[in-house]
């Protein structure tokens, strides 16, 4: 009974917060004079909250997370609708990338901005992508598998997720605020962006953990394993790119920024998108070996 009164809650609360993102949406981009209540102009703080819901919401209704479990392995292994479903994602990818280049100066056609149009789809992808690990996770360990098996892939799942929220709430930006008072004579340490110099040494764990685990779990797919570096390398790049970005790029001109801006996130886009279809893959290949007529 409980866990209804709180499923009820949620929904509640999804509907109040696509309500706010509705009229955010009507007074930031069609009706400046909507005769409501002004409640700000971004919708990365409200997305996010969306998204807390509805992971909320699975938490205390099985019904709704099994649902929507199945949608998400549905629509990333199974044939033609798997195809359909990663060929609209990088079309979309195509299409934040021509309005970027195309209006610049549009606030939620930056790519750079936590309130654009780019972050919501590269928030909304990391967090599907994380929920395709764990999905993964589940039909590759078994019910049966120690925790040390379990482990790995929570962490992987873990990366996902906490890359998606700190591109919709900017926690990096913090950083940036903090280390701008530190070392003040120091060139060297303000040469790059400054939470570079916080995220950089787990970044570097990151990559070997996450190398590790695809040579160790993939291996028997040269496919998915050469997908799975492919990604990693293009995420190693968008780090080498904001290293260069504040000292060498930017002060050339806005337009060298821009292209710069363009190809990282990019890259950053595209790298969860070969990741999702690295893992979807692995997810598809245990499917069909464990069906009775494989």
């Amino acid at each position: 009974m409980e866990s209804k009164k709180l499923d009820l809650i949620f929904k509640l609360l999804i509907g109040v917060d696509l309500i706010a993102m509705l009229i955010i949406f009507i007074h930031v981009r069609i009706w400046p004079e909507f005769p409501f209540p002004y409640i700000g102009t971004r919708l990365n703080n409200p997305f996010m909250f969306f998204i807390i819901l509805l992971i909320s919401r699975g938490w205390v209704n099985s019904d709704f997370r099994e649902k929507q479990l199945s949608l998400i392995k549905r629509v990333t292994t199974e044939e033609p609708i798997r195809i359909y479903f990663f060929s609209i994602l990088l079309m979309m990818q195509v299409g934040l990338e021509i309005m970027w280049f195309r209006y610049p100066w549009d606030f939620f056609w930056n790519l750079n901005a936590e309130k654009g149009y780019g972050t919501l789809f590269a928030t909304a992808q990391l967090f599907i992508l994380g929920m395709v690990v764990l999905i993964t996770a589940r039909a590759d360990y078994g019910e049966d598998a120690p925790r040390s098996e379990k482990f790995p892939w929570f962490m992987v799942a873990f990366v996902y997720f906490f890359i998606g929220l700190d591109d919709c709430v900017g926690i990096h930006e913090n950083f940036i605020a903090i280390g701008g008072k530190l070392a003040l004579d120091s060139v060297a340490f303000h040469f790059v962006h400054e939470w570079l110099w916080f995220y950089g040494p787990v970044a570097v764990v990151v990559v070997i953990f996450f190398a590790r685990f695809f040579l160790k779990r993939f291996s028997y797919s040269p496919k998915i394993m050469g997908t799975m570096f492919v990604a990693l390398t293009l995420w190693i790049g968008v780090l080498v790119l904001e290293g260069l970005s504040k000292k060498v790029v930017d002060p050339l001109s806005y337009d060298y920024t821009r292209i710069l801006i363009g190809i990282e996130e990019g890259f950053e886009m595209l790298g969860a998108t070969l990741f999702m279809i690295g893992f979807s893959k692995h997810l598809k290949n245990l499917q069909e070996k464990s069906r009775p007529d494989s």
